[in-house]
């Protein structure tokens, strides 16, 4: 054999290797990005339904049938609609003091300003049975054997603290609650710029999972310390993520994106602080204000700060569990209430950046 044959045959043999060798590095590495991206708390949370229940939904406009009431028969339209809007007319309708509050309710030129503004929103009943529907597949989906009850829309006179109410047989929808930061109602009424920032449709699928959450699924809870309300609230909003998994952080968390930036970029050095500080077992008044209360900013870290960090924190403990639980269940994780046991598993140490 020649030593050019020999050369070129030594050449390719190391070509060969070498592209062997490329093809293992490459393979290793795509064996280590899906044994990571499937410990990936979003793959925990990831459900696939082939034939996801309910099928639809049915949405009644309170709101709707009481405006377009003929006030020229008030009495007798109101008492043929009692039957099918029971939850909002369950008094006694032949009491003429019920029926004056209701005309007044219904003639007020206020409340009928935000009606037509509800119309002008919300037109198309099946396009909010669309934006529900998958929220009511997904709750079904973990919790089966609780039965909804009938979802309806109202107009409150802008009643923002409690933009959607719960009963035994009706979830009620304040679509007036709904109608975008700028609607100059709001501003008005000196509803701060904060909230009027969620007072817009993309936050009704939110506002309507945490509604399903605070009634159906966990009782009212008594604070203890930083670490059992941090973990709570946590929950909460993994719960909202599971239940919604396309959600933004900013929607989820009601952030800005630079108030969101600021705190993915400062978690770290929040983390420090509550463990040096000794923050997670106190129980201080002022401190649940600092880290819970809601507001424009945490000015006690900064105006860039945003409110609500503790929430945050929790939220990010709660994702770390999800990733390094075994056996993670959604359900398992809301009633585990060891809350050292769920910090310990989700091993949460963030870089101080």
């Amino acid at each position: 054999m020649s030593e050019i044959t020999v050369s070129i045959h030594l050449e390719t043999v190391i070509f060969i290797e070498t592209n062997m060798r490329k093809r293992i590095i490459f393979a290793c590495c795509l064996l280590l990005v899906v044994a990571v991206s499937c410990n990936n708390y979003k793959s925990k949370i990831a459900i696939k339904q082939r034939n996801p229940e309910p099928k639809s939904i049915v949405i009644k406009r309170y709101e709707r049938a009481l405006f377009e009431v003929d006030t020229s028969n008030f009495r007798k339209e109101i008492q043929n609609m009692q039957i099918e809007f029971l939850p909002f007319l369950g008094g006694d309708l032949n009491d003429e003091k019920n029926i004056k509050q209701l005309y007044d309710f219904v003639t007020d030129t206020f409340l009928i300003h935000l009606y037509k503004q509800t119309e002008k929103q919300f037109a198309q009943t099946k396009d909010l049975e669309k934006m529900l529907l998958p929220v009511v597949q997904h709750f079904n989906y973990y919790y089966h054997e609780i039965i909804l009850p009938q979802i309806y829309t109202f107009v409150s006179g802008v009643s923002v603290q409690n933009p959607i109410l719960t009963a035994d047989n009706a979830i009620a929808i304040a679509l007036d609650c709904y109608l975008g930061p700028d609607f100059e109602i709001y501003q008005q009424m000196g509803v701060p710029r904060y909230v009027c920032a969620r007072l817009s449709p993309e936050f009704l699928g939110k506002d309507f999972a945490l509604s399903l959450y605070d009634s159906f699924i966990v009782p009212q809870r008594s604070q203890t310390d930083i670490l059992n309300e941090m973990i709570a609230t946590g929950k909460r909003l993994f719960f909202v993520e599971a239940i919604i998994p396309d959600i933004s952080d900013e929607i989820l968390l009601s952030y800005t994106p630079e108030q969101l930036k600021w705190a993915q970029e400062n978690e770290g050095k929040l983390w420090a602080f509550f463990v040096g500080e000794q923050v997670l077992y106190s129980n201080d008044y002022n401190m649940f204000r600092k880290l819970f209360a809601d507001g424009p900013f945490t000015q006690d870290f900064s105006k860039e700060a945003p409110a609500r960090l503790g929430a945050f924190i929790g939220l990010q403990i709660i994702r770390k569990y999800a990733e390094n639980e075994n056996e993670f269940s959604l359900q398992r994780l809301i009633e585990t209430f060891d809350n050292q046991k769920i910090l310990q598993i989700s091993r949460y140490k963030p870089k101080k950046g």
